[in-house]
């Protein structure tokens, strides 16, 4: 099963956008035995602006005509199932990197099969101050247009915590990867499970390891205890 990681930070490596990415593959891949990571960033590929021509809309033209390391991009998510995207927030929004790629991606808007769609998502979305749910909020519309899921998302803000990757933050990007893992694990049926394990089995000798249902820890149900209605002799106080 293909996943696509996407790290949507504008710094060379290391980043820190890429360690929580770490973090959530490395939950992905407890989850699913059989994940193939495929790494994208961004920042590592020659991607240029849009110009607003709106020549790949054109059926006689059908793509995108800059000539630059777009298509390639495109090529590397083919087959995927899911995609784990981590994104810092730079002025409140998605950072520029993550905006030109998704203007380009309208060439393929007229397509029955659109590249980066169809996806179960886990999203991770880390600022230096505040607006990590305003940004994370934006990439929904960007998220329907492509008919993906958004199935866990997690939202740090580092105010004064010089390094995240020495917080809680790792562990919750590793929770966003499982719950990815679990889901998909979930969507796949017996005979596809069957099919495609056949299929491993024909092309490698390694044998598929999968995580066992009960090896995964599931959290409690915590439940508010019973609160007294209005009018119950409990629900007034003395001097309230």
């Amino acid at each position: 099963m293909k996943i696509v990681a996407l790290s949507c930070t504008q710094k060379r490596l290391p980043s820190l956008t890429d360690a929580l990415l770490e973090a959530a593959i490395t939950g992905v891949v407890r989850e699913v035995g059989d994940a193939e990571i495929q790494r994208i960033r961004l920042i590592d590929h020659r991607i240029a602006m849009c110009e607003g021509e709106d020549t790949c809309l054109d059926p006689e033209v059908g793509r995108c005509t800059l000539d630059d390391d777009f298509e390639h991009v495109v090529d590397l998510a083919e087959g995927a199932q899911a995609m784990l995207l981590a994104m810092p927030v730079y002025a409140g929004n998605v950072p520029a990197v993550l905006k030109i790629f998704q203007e380009r991606l309208k060439s393929f808007m007229n397509a029955g099969q659109r590249p980066f769609g169809d996806l179960l998502v886990g999203t991770i979305v880390h600022s230096r101050t505040m607006l990590t749910e305003p940004a994370l909020g934006s990439l929904f519309p960007w998220y329907l247009r492509l008919r993906n899921k958004n199935v866990a998302s997690a939202c740090f803000t580092q105010n004064d915590h010089q390094d995240l990757t020495r917080t809680a933050a790792l562990d919750l990007c590793v929770a966003v990867g499982r719950q990815l893992g679990m889901t998909l694990d979930g969507s796949r049926s017996p005979a596809n499970d069957r099919n495609d394990r056949n299929d491993r089995n024909d092309r490698t000798a390694l044998p598929l390891v999968q995580s066992p249902a009960n090896d995964r820890t599931a959290l409690p149900l915590v439940q508010s205890p019973a609160r007294p209605r209005c009018g119950d002799p409990a629900a007034s106080s003395p001097g309230a």
